[in-house]
């Protein structure tokens, strides 16, 4: 594969042996998981664009469509080491004005980053934002599905990737792709960020034939 390809892939993710991420229903049932609540859906990978971790992209890069890989990832290149400057202390006050009631251990969303509280007393909340996995040597099973070769197709999982939903709502005539700035989703309307919207129009317009127009 080389930069710029989307291929559609399968996989399963290690952490000292066991497993944090997974595709694969057959795989979930072998391993006796609670299969109930789990979604098994190929991931898809822009080539170069860094949907994934480097070792994952890198190993990529050496295989073709149907090639099946075991590969060790060094946290180098996955998520890296945990660092003391992603755990930030935070007055509680600050939380309490927004009516969050945190507690240790929760996840919250501060500004646009996910953390995870370690302790809430004497009215500071400390929250680590170092990744669940950073400082962890990961093992993967890996399979290349197919390679997407439509361009619609790719301005649909891009969107999706970059956005979290609303690939099947884009419009394709003559050459445009026609995207809504303003999306429902789960009850909630909102603008996508003009950054976000910066990122998608680029990436589609980089990789497919069709230009974006947001309206």
């Amino acid at each position: 594969m080389e930069k710029g390809d989307m291929v559609l892939v399968d996989y399963v993710g290690k952490s000292d042996g066991e497993i944090f991420d997974l595709t694969v229903k057959e795989k979930a049932e072998e391993e006796g998981m609670n299969i109930e609540e789990m979604d098994f859906e190929s991931i898809p990978v822009l080539i170069g664009e860094q949907y994934v971790i480097d070792g994952f992209e890198e190993t990529l890069e050496e295989m073709e469509v149907g090639d099946e890989k075991e590969v060790d990832i060094p946290k180098d290149k996955a998520y890296g080491d945990r660092s003391s400057e992603n755990v930030e202390t935070y007055p509680e006050k600050e939380f309490k004005k927004q009516g969050v009631d945190v507690r240790r251990g929760e996840e919250v969303m501060v500004g646009n980053r996910r953390g995870k509280v370690i302790s809430a007393s004497s009215g500071r909340i400390k929250i680590d934002f170092n990744h669940p996995l950073a400082g962890k040597d990961l093992e993967y099973w890996i399979k290349v599905k197919e390679k997407v070769e439509e361009d619609e197709e790719k301005a649909k999982y891009i969107f999706n990737y970059r956005v979290g939903h609303g690939g099947d709502d884009l419009e394709f005539e003559d050459g445009t792709v026609k995207a809504e700035k303003t999306h429902s989703h789960e009850g909630h309307e909102h603008e996508l960020p003009e950054q976000l919207r910066e990122k998608v129009k680029e990436e589609i317009e980089d990789h497919t034939d069709f230009e974006v127009e947001f309206v």
